[in-house]
């Protein structure tokens, strides 16, 4: 009684996992999904270096500007708070063009499974 017990344990556990194996059409969704999340953070990240970057060439101004308060600061002072605001915006773009490449991933994923 107890080998037959384990045998049909056995049994129904290979058909679980048989019968959850994803299908091709599954797998292109999945692999469709992955591309498009790996190219959101590949957006992403070059936005982030660049917003870096910038954030570290108006920190430069700022430093050379220093507390002076002549006409060539103030321009440094102008610069810097630019370089800021276009750090800010070059991360925006970055976010909504990675959340735009997502969601068309996922809806070439879904129409995939849809068919």
């Amino acid at each position: 009684m107890r080998s037959t017990t384990l045998i049909l344990c056995a049994a129904l556990a290979f058909a679980t996992v048989a019968c959850s194996q994803p299908t091709p059409q599954e797998q292109q969704a999945d692999q469709i999904r992955d591309q498009a999340d790996a190219q959101g953070d590949a957006i992403e990240a070059a936005a982030n270096d660049r917003s870096a970057k910038m954030e570290a060439d108006a920190a430069a101004l700022l430093n050379q500007a220093g507390t002076s308060q002549n006409f060539d600061a103030q321009r440094l002072q102008v610069q810097a708070d630019a370089l800021k605001k276009q750090a800010e915006l070059v991360e925006q773009q970055a976010e909504a063009k990675a959340k735009a490449v997502r969601a068309a991933g996922e809806a070439q994923a879904t129409a995939l499974l849809a068919q």
